[in-house]
């Protein structure tokens, strides 16, 4: 009789265990990812102040990354697939003395706009690289 007790709680344990890593994704059935790094440039010089933002549509996601001081950009752990892709410029400080008018224009509005921007990226499983000039 306690052969039979002890075999039920280790079915019962085993059941758990299984469903909890089914749940919190152990298992093969998590999407692919890659990750994808590059430069953005205009008229040949880098872009060093934004976020780059990539958009796919058919799996409703996004991810975006800053770009650093040379234009360089770095996302990590982004699902694999075809992805639209803007560059933001952010507004200058507020207490800057920095030109509204070339601050904007460094980066052409069409280029801003996920739908108008003409961009893309492919992201596969793995290391991807995209360069983004305008």
């Amino acid at each position: 009789m306690k052969r039979s007790v002890l075999s039920g709680r280790l079915a019962i344990c085993l059941g758990f265990l299984a469903s909890v890593c089914w749940c919190t994704g152990c298992g093969p059935g998590a999407p692919p990812t890659g990750s994808i790094s590059g430069k953005v440039t205009f008229k040949g010089e880098p872009v060093t102040t934004g976020v780059i933002t990539l958009v796919n549509d058919e799996a409703g996601l996004g991810a975006s990354g800053e770009l650093d001081a040379s234009g360089n950009f770095r996302i990590d752990s982004i699902q694999t697939g075809q992805y639209k892709v803007a560059v933001y410029r952010p507004p200058p400080p507020p207490e800057s003395n920095v030109d509204l008018k070339n601050w904007k224009l460094s980066i052409p509005g069409k280029y801003q706009d996920i739908e108008t921007s003409g961009l893309t990226a492919t992201v596969n499983e793995g290391e991807n690289t995209a360069d983004f000039g305008f």
